[in-house]
C-alpha cells in the first residue's frame, strides 16, 4: 500500500500508460528509455518522463493537481511503421477513446499531444527508425501530512481585569 506522505506514485502513470500503448497497438510494449535490460522485438515504444512536476499552483499541496511531460518514442527498423505508430497513438491520446482510457485507469488527464516527428538513431552500420510524440498530462498528488486535531478549546476570565 503507498504511503500518501510520498506523494504522488508515479508507477501508476507508467502502469495506465503501458495498458494503453498495449490497447491502441494490439500489444506491442512499451518499455522505459535508458534502462537495464533486453530490448523487445521491433517495433516497441519507449517512454521518458522529461518533466515530472510542472506545479499548477503555488499554494495547494495536499491533492495538488500538477502536469507532467512525457515523450513516447516508437523504435522499428522502418521509418514508414513507426510513422504510421506514431501517427496513431497522436490520434489515440487526442480520441474521446484514449482520452477516457487514460482517466479510468489511472485518474490522468490529456492536456495536450504534440507530435514530434522523426527521431531515427545511427546504430552501428544501420539507423534505427524512430517517430514519436510528446504528451502532458494531468495528475492529482496524494502528498498529505499528518495535522495534530485540536480536540478541545477552553478560555478562562483570568486577565480581562475584572
Amino acid at each position: 500500500m503507498p504511503n500518501n506522505n510520498l506523494g504522488y506514485d508515479y508507477q501508476t502513470l507508467v502502469n495506465t500508460l503501458i495498458k494503453a500503448i498495449s490497447d491502441l497497438s494490439g500489444g506491442l510494449q512499451l518499455i522505459e528509455s535508458a534502462s537495464g535490460g533486453e530490448q523487445p522485438r521491433y517495433p516497441f515504444c519507449q517512454y521518458t518522463i522529461t518533466s515530472p512536476y510542472i506545479a499548477i499552483t503555488s499554494d495547494i499541496v495536499e491533492g495538488e493537481q500538477f502536469e507532467v511531460v512525457i515523450s513516447l518514442t516508437w523504435r522499428g527498423l522502418s521509418g514508414h511503421q513507426v510513422l504510421t505508430l506514431a501517427n496513431a497513438t497522436n490520434k489515440y491520446f487526442r480520441s474521446q477513446k484514449g482520452r477516457f482510457f487514460m482517466q479510468e485507469n489511472g485518474g490522468i488527464v490529456v492536456v495536450s499531444v504534440q507530435n514530434s516527428g522523426l527521431r531515427d538513431t545511427f546504430i552501428s552500420i544501420e539507423y534505427e527508425r524512430s517517430a514519436g510524440i510528446d504528451l502532458r498530462l494531468r495528475a492529482t498528488d496524494s502528498y498529505s501530512s499528518e495535522i495534530q486535531e485540536i480536540d478541545n478549546i477552553s478560555f478562562t476570565n483570568e486577565n480581562l481585569g475584572g
